[in-house]
């Protein structure tokens, strides 16, 4: 047998040349349909469905990702602008303090130079009632040492006219003088 030969069997019916029967071949075939729809249908089908589930939850978790970091940048924008606003509410709160511990302080100066200067009149007033009592009461002494001189100059004791007389002359003179 020669090459020839087996090349002319081989195109003549290949399956025998090969040791194989049609039917056999048709079998396996239809095996390998059934076995390739049942792969399909038992791994394929559902390992695709699993993967896309997988995209569309990694496709969720990223817009929620994005989501929360807008959010993020959002909060941060707001919380920068009401610190800014809180500084300047105690900015503000803070000259208003000042204010109003100046205004305090003014008045307590106000009221202690007030009640400096009651004190103060009110000393002045003492000091001239004071005066004006010394004053009587060495105008009074100086009219009984003058009764007294002038009773023992005259000899004689003066009337209360005579009195009043050299009180009004001596009080004349110490005017002028």
């Amino acid at each position: 047998m020669g090459i020839e030969t087996i090349a002319s069997q081989l195109l003549a019916n290949p399956f025998e040349a090969l040791g194989l029967e049609w039917q056999s071949v048709v079998l396996h075939l239809v095996n390998l349909v059934i076995l390739t729809v049942g792969l399909y249908f038992l791994l394929f089908k559902p390992v695709k469905r699993m993967i896309k589930e997988r995209q569309d939850k990694i496709r969720k978790m990223e817009k929620e990702n994005a989501d929360l970091n807008e959010e993020v940048k959002e909060m941060k924008a707001s919380t920068e602008l009401i610190l800014s606003d809180a500084k300047k509410e105690a900015a503000s709160i803070h000259e208003n303090a000042v204010k109003v511990a100046n205004q305090k302080a003014d008045d307590i100066v106000s009221s202690a130079r007030r009640q400096a200067k009651s004190l103060i009149e009110r000393t002045e007033k003492e000091m001239e009632e004071e005066q004006r009592k010394l004053q009587s009461d060495i105008e009074q002494q100086i009219a009984d040492v003058s009764m007294a001189v002038a009773e023992k100059v005259l000899n004689r004791k003066i009337t209360p006219e005579d009195d009043k007389k050299l009180i009004e002359d001596c009080l004349a003179q110490w005017s002028k003088d």
